[in-house]
C-alpha cells in the first residue's frame, strides 16, 4: 500500500499508547505539502478504544441463590406471588371455554375426560421419559402409569432438610 521512502516512512504494527485491546489504530500518513510547520513530518497515531480509561474495582460474583437468608428469602416469595397474580390476571382476560374441561368431552385412544386433563397427562409422559421426575424436586400430577425414563439419571445433592 505505501512504499517505504525518506519521505514516506514504513508503518508500524506495534502500538506506541500501550492500551488494553479491543482497540482500533487508524494510521494517517502526513505527506510534507499538507503538515503545518510545527508539526513533525512522520507517521501518526490515533488510537481509539472501545473501553474506558477509568478503572473500576473488581467484585466478586456471587450466586445470589446459594444465599439463605430471611431477607432473601421473603424477596423471593414476594416475586413469586406477583408473577402469580399477574398470570391469573392474564389469563382472566380469556373467556371459560367449558368444552376444554368437560369430564367426558375428549376421548382418544382409550382416554376418557377433559381435554386440559390429556394434555397434562400426555405432556408428564414425555416429561417423564426425558427423566424430569427423577429430580427430588419434581412432582407428576398423576404419577400412575408413568413410563421409565429413557436417559441415565442424574445425580442429585442430597440436603438435610430432604
Amino acid at each position: 500500500m505505501f512504499s517505504s521512502t525518506p519521505n514516506n516512512p514504513p508503518i508500524s504494527t506495534s502500538n506506541p499508547l500501550k492500551s488494553s485491546p479491543p482497540n482500533l489504530r487508524i494510521a494517517i500518513l502526513i505527506t510534507p505539502n499538507l503538515i503545518p510547520k510545527s508539526l513533525p513530518k512522520k507517521l501518526s497515531f490515533i488510537q481509539a478504544s472501545a473501553f474506558s480509561p477509568i478503572s473500576y474495582p473488581h467484585k466478586e460474583r456471587v450466586d445470589a441463590r446459594e444465599s439463605y437468608t430471611l431477607d432473601s428469602i421473603r424477596h423471593f416469595l414476594i416475586r413469586q406471588e406477583d408473577s402469580i397474580i399477574f398470570s391469573l390476571l392474564e389469563r382472566a382476560q380469556y373467556c371459560y371455554n367449558a368444552d376444554t374441561y368437560g369430564h367426558h368431552a375428549f376421548s382418544k385412544d382409550g382416554f376418557h375426560g377433559s381435554l386440559v386433563e390429556f394434555m397434562v397427562k400426555e405432556t408428564e409422559k414425555l416429561h417423564a421419559q426425558m427423566g424430569r421426575y427423577d429430580s427430588p424436586k419434581e412432582h407428576p400430577f398423576f404419577p400412575a402409569q408413568l413410563p421409565k425414563p429413557m436417559l441415565p439419571p442424574l445425580k442429585y445433592p442430597q440436603h438435610a432438610f430432604s
